[in-house]
C-alpha cells in the first residue's frame, strides 16, 4: 500500500524559531500544558526524553473520558526532527514524525502519522475527528508559545 494512503499529515507555519518550538514540544513543563485538542488535558504524565525512552499520560476529554497514551521515542534530532511510536501501552497505533523547517519569518511544523493500513487511518479520521483535533492541537501550540515563551 502506498504510504500516502496510510498517512495523516498536518502542517502549520508558526512565527517562532525552531529552538523555541522544540522547547515547547519536548520539555515536560511545557508540552503538558498545551498538548491535545481543545478541552482536553493530560494527567499522570511521565516523560523519559531520550531514544528508547517513553512518554506516558492519560489524555482526559471534557466529559472525563480517559485515553491512555504511550509513546516510545525512536529519533531525536534537535531542533528539527522527532519520531516516536504512539499507542496506548497495549499496541502501537501509528508512527509519528514531527519536523521543524525554517520558513519565511518562522518555522513550518509538519506532523506526520503513519498508520499500519488505510483502514486504521480512516478510522481515526472518521471516529475520532483526527484532522480537526490535529488542527486544534497545533493552534494550541501556537497560542501557548505566544502567551508563555515569546
Amino acid at each position: 500500500m502506498a504510504t500516502n494512503e496510510r498517512e495523516l499529515v498536518l502542517q502549520r507555519e508558526l512565527p517562532f524559531g525552531r529552538e523555541l518550538i522544540w522547547k515547547a514540544m519536548t520539555e515536560p513543563e511545557h508540552v503538558n500544558r498545551w498538548w491535545g485538542p481543545d478541552g482536553f488535558r493530560n494527567e499522570r504524565v511521565s516523560m523519559d526524553f531520550r531514544v528508547g525512552g517513553s512518554w506516558t499520560f492519560d489524555m482526559v476529554a471534557p466529559d472525563g473520558t480517559r485515553y491512555p497514551n504511550h509513546s516510545v521515542f525512536k529519533e531525536i534530532t534537535p531542533p528539527s526532527r522527532l519520531v516516536y511510536d504512539h499507542g496506548d501501552g497495549q499496541r502501537i497505533w501509528f508512527e509519528a514524525s514531527i519536523t521543524l523547517q525554517e520558513a519565511g519569518s518562522g518555522t513550518l511544523l509538519t506532523l506526520r502519522q503513519l498508520y499500519p493500513d488505510q483502514q486504521s487511518r480512516d478510522l481515526v479520521i472518521e471516529k475520532f475527528g483526527a484532522v480537526e483535533g490535529g488542527k486544534q492541537h497545533l493552534a494550541k501550540l501556537e497560542a501557548y508559545l505566544k502567551q508563555n515563551l515569546s
